[in-house]
């Protein structure tokens, strides 16, 4: 028996996810106020995320997005569906700077 209907679950990750969401936007934000360029706060959002390898933002900057999916996945263990959208997310970030 679970502790959580799965809609409660949905709800309870949906307000995190806005959340975090409003976080970023604010650290952004605040850091663009401190002075940091845009590549030092992209750098820095970078750094949040482990699997963000060096190999990773080689790979999705050369627009291998497949490949670098493959070693965030190696990298992290995490699933198909969360490498997608780190991946996705970092390459998003580079073409809108």
């Amino acid at each position: 028996m679970s502790f959580f209907r799965d809609s409660d679950a949905h709800a309870r990750v949906d307000a995190l996810t806005r959340r975090v969401t409003a976080m970023e936007a604010l650290i952004e934000a605040l850091a663009t106020q401190a002075g940091l360029g845009p590549q030092a706060v992209r750098d820095l959002r970078d750094q949040a995320d482990p699997g963000l390898t060096d190999e990773v933002r080689r790979l999705a900057d050369a627009g291998k997005i497949i490949p670098a999916i493959k070693e965030y996945r190696t990298a992290t263990g995490a699933g198909l569906r969360d490498a997608k959208n780190a991946v996705e997310e970092y390459a998003q970030r580079g073409r809108s700077w």
